[in-house]
C-alpha cells in the first residue's frame, strides 16, 4: 500500500511538471504564434523566436498571456480552461487581423466593433482557406488545449495531496480564487499603464519616419487607444504657438475676390489607371481621357494616401479636419470619435462665411457611423441614400452621374447663398457591402479589358468593374464642371480618390502593382486629383502631396481667407512634401530616411496639434479653423 502511495505521488509530481511545461511553452510563444499566423514568415516559429525574443511588445503581450492563464487557472481551478480561453482569443484575433491585414495593411482595433465597414471587409474575405503555416499554428494550438484537458484528467487521478477536511478546502480555494482576481487586477493595471507610456511616447517623443515594423502586435494594437496620450493644454498651445507664429506659414488672399461656392467629391476607389506598367493590360479605351482634358486647364496631379484598397473614412477625415491620420493609431478610432463629440473641421469654415454646407453620401447612413459624425460637423444639410433624388445604379450602388445630378439639384435649390458641398461617392465600392440594389448581371460596361495573364472570374469580374467605374466617374466629373462652365457664379470643384481600388492578390500581381518595389509602392499609395474653377486663378502644382495638406490648397487656390489649421498644414507642406505611413519627402523631393532637427520639432508639434484637436480642451482648438477676417 505504501509503495503504491509512493508511486501515485510520483505520477502526481510528474503531472504537475508536465501541466507547469505545458504553462510555461504556452506563455512563452503564443504572441509568436498570432504574430507567425498573421506575417506568415519564411522562418521557422523557433527562429522567428530567437529573431524577435527581445522585442518590448512581445514581452508585453507574454506578461498579459501569464496573468490570464494565471487568474482563469485560480478562479477554474482548469488547466484546460486556463491554457484554452486565451488561446482561443489569441486564435480569433488572429483571424481577424488577417482578413482586416489582407485588405487595409491595418490590424484589427476595439474601435473596429464599432464601424460597419468592418463587416463589409469580412464578408469579402471571411473564408475557411488556411495557408500551410496557418494550418500550423492552428494544429499547435489545439495541441496545447487538448494537453491541458488531458492534464486536468490525470491531475484528478494522482491528486498530489490526500484530500484535507472541508474547511481547509473551502480555505485554500478562497484563496486561490482571491489571488486570481488579484491577477486580473494586476493584468488590467499594468496593461492599462504600458499601453498609455507607450501612446504617450508615440505622441509627444516618437519621431518614427515610417509604422511598417510597429504595425504586427496583435494584443497591443487591439488594446492601444489615441486617447491615453498624455498631452495637456499646455503642450497644445505651445504648439500651437510654434506654427502660428512663424511668418513664413500663411499664402495670400485676393481680398477683393468674391466668395466661390466649393464643391469637393470624394470618389471611391478613384485612382490613375496610368499607375499601370505597360504590358500588363489592355483597354479598349482610356480610362482617364476625360482626366487627362480636363487636366490641361486645372490644377491636377495626385495626392498620397494613407490607406490602402479601403478605409474610405480615412480620407475623409483628412480632407475635413486636417489631421494625418498617420499620427493615430487608427482612423476607425478616429472616426469612432468625431461620432462621440464635436471635432473642429472645415465645416466650421465655411458655416462662419455664411454658406449652406451639404454633405451628400448616396448609401446608408449608419455606415462609418456617418450619420453621427456629419450632423456633430456642423453641416446644415446632410443626404443619404434615402434622401437622393437621383438613383441610377452602377454595378450594384448609386453611381457618380446619379450623385452629380444630385450636387447640380441642390446648387439650384439652395437660393443664392453660396454653397460648401461635400460628396462622397459609393458607386465603384468594393461589392459585398449591404445593398438595397441586387448586383446588375451583364452590365453594359463601355470599355473591355485585356489581360496579359489569366485570373479567377471573381477577380477578373472585380477588376473590369474598377477601371469601368473609375472612366465613370471620369465622366461624370467632366458633366459636374461642363454645367458650371455655363454659371456665371464663381464656382471652385475638386475631386480627389481615397484609395487604390480593391483588387485582389492575384490581380495586383499581374498588374505589377503588388508594392514588391518602391514605385509599385508609390502607385499602391497614390490617387489623382483635379481642382477646377470657373474663375481666373493660379494653378497648383500637386504632386503626391499629402490628403490631409488638401484643404489648405483648395482654400489657397479658390483664394479664400486663412485660418489657423491652414497656416499648420502649410508650415507641414514647407517641411514634407508627402508624410505619410509608406513614404516620406522632404519639401525638395527627397526622400526622407531620418528626421533631422527641425523636421522633429515639425512632427512633434504636429501631432500635439492634431491630438487637441481631437481629444483635447484648449481655446485655440475651438478656433483652429476660424477664417481670419
Amino acid at each position: 500500500m505504501q509503495q503504491t502511495d509512493k508511486i501515485q505521488k510520483r505520477y502526481a509530481v510528474y503531472c504537475r511538471v508536465i501541466t507547469a511545461g505545458l504553462f510555461i511553452t504556452l506563455i512563452t510563444f503564443l504572441p509568436y504564434l498570432a504574430d507567425y499566423y498573421l506575417l506568415q514568415p519564411s522562418d521557422t516559429v523557433l527562429a522567428y523566436f530567437a529573431e524577435n525574443s527581445v522585442d518590448r511588445y512581445y514581452e508585453f503581450e507574454t506578461v498579459i498571456v501569464f496573468l490570464s492563464v494565471v487568474s482563469i487557472w485560480c478562479i477554474s481551478g482548469s488547466t484546460g480552461a486556463a491554457i484554452s480561453v486565451p488561446s482561443a482569443l489569441f486564435l480569433l484575433l488572429s483571424y481577424a487581423d488577417s482578413i482586416k491585414y489582407a485588405s487595409l495593411n491595418e490590424l484589427f482595433r476595439l474601435s473596429d466593433l464599432k464601424l460597419t465597414e468592418a463587416a463589409g471587409i469580412a464578408t469579402r474575405y471571411l473564408n475557411l482557406k488556411f495557408t500551410p503555416a496557418q494550418i500550423m499554428v492552428i494544429i499547435t494550438i489545439l495541441f496545447f488545449c487538448a494537453g491541458g484537458f488531458v492534464s486536468d484528467k490525470f491531475c484528478r487521478k494522482y491528486p498530489l495531496y490526500k484530500k484535507q477536511s472541508g474547511k481547509y478546502s473551502k480555505r485554500f480555494h478562497a484563496i486561490r480564487i482571491f489571488f486570481g482576481f488579484v491577477c486580473l487586477a494586476v493584468m488590467f493595471r499594468y496593461g492599462n499603464h504600458f499601453i498609455k507610456s507607450e501612446c504617450s511616447k508615440d505622441a509627444i517623443d516618437n519621431a518614427a519616419v515610417t509604422d511598417m515594423g510597429n504595425d504586427r502586435y496583435i494584443l497591443y494594437h487591439f488594446f492601444k487607444s489615441d486617447s491615453m496620450a498624455d498631452i495637456d493644454i499646455t503642450h497644445a498651445e505651445n504648439s500651437y504657438r510654434f506654427f502660428l507664429d512663424n511668418p513664413a506659414a500663411g499664402c495670400k488672399t485676393d481680398e477683393d475676390r468674391q466668395f466661390p461656392n466649393v464643391i469637393v467629391i470624394m470618389n471611391e476607389s478613384w485612382w490613375n489607371t496610368d499607375n499601370i506598367p505597360d504590358g500588363c493590360v489592355t483597354f479598349s479605351a482610356d480610362p482617364m481621357e476625360s482626366y487627362h482634358i480636363l487636366s490641361e486647364t486645372c490644377s491636377a496631379g495626385e495626392l498620397s494616401t494613407n490607406i490602402f484598397c479601403g478605409g474610405t473614412i480615412g480620407s475623409e477625415t483628412e480632407f475635413l479636419t486636417g489631421l494625418n491620420i498617420k499620427y493615430f493609431s487608427s482612423f476607425t478610432g478616429i472616426a469612432s470619435e468625431m461620432q462621440e463629440h464635436k471635432v473642429p473641421s472645415i465645416v466650421d469654415y465655411f458655416n462662419a462665411l455664411d454658406y449652406d454646407t451639404i454633405a451628400i453620401h448616396p448609401y446608408e447612413g449608419r455606415f462609418y457611423g456617418r450619420d453621427k459624425i456629419y450632423p456633430s460637423l456642423g453641416f446644415d444639410k446632410i443626404i443619404f441614400e434615402e434622401d437622393m433624388s437621383y438613383k441610377d445604379i452602377y454595378s450594384c450602388y448609386i453611381s457618380d452621374e446619379s450623385l452629380v445630378r444630385q450636387i447640380i439639384r441642390e446648387y439650384e435649390e439652395s437660393g443664392e447663398t453660396r454653397k460648401f458641398i461635400f460628396a462622397v461617392s459609393i458607386g465603384n465600392h468594393i461589392r459585398g457591402l449591404d445593398a438595397a440594389h441586387h448586383f446588375v448581371e451583364n452590365y453594359p460596361y463601355p470599355i473591355t479589358v485585356t489581360l496579359n495573364g489569366s485570373l479567377e472570374e471573381e477577380a477578373y469580374t472585380d477588376l473590369v468593374n474598377y477601371i469601368n467605374g473609375i472612366y465613370l466617374a471620369n465622366e461624370a466629373l467632366a458633366q459636374l464642371i461642363s454645367y458650371f462652365e455655363q454659371k456665371a457664379e464663381p464656382t471652385v470643384i475638386v475631386m480627389y480618390g481615397d484609395h487604390m481600388p480593391g483588387f485582389s492578390k492575384e490581380a495586383l500581381k499581374l498588374l505589377s502593382l503588388d508594392g514588391t518595389d518602391s514605385e509599385s509602392q508609390r502607385c499602391q499609395y497614390a490617387v489623382p486629383v483635379l481642382m477646377w474653377s470657373n474663375f481666373e486663378t493660379e494653378k497648383i502644382v500637386l504632386d503626391g502631396e499629402n490628403i490631409s495638406y488638401l484643404p489648405q490648397l483648395l482654400l489657397e487656390y479658390a483664394q479664400l481667407p486663412e485660418s489657423d489649421m491652414a497656416r499648420i498644414l502649410k508650415y507641414q507642406r514647407d517641411v514634407f512634401k508627402t508624410n505619410t505611413n509608406r513614404i516620406v519627402i522632404d519639401c525638395f523631393g527627397h526622400p526622407v530616411e531620418s528626421y533631422h532637427e527641425d523636421q522633429i520639432e515639425a512632427v512633434l508639434h504636429y501631432k500635439v496639434v492634431g491630438f487637441d484637436v481631437l481629444y483635447g480642451s484648449s481655446q485655440l482648438r475651438d478656433r483652429v479653423w476660424e477664417p481670419y477676417d
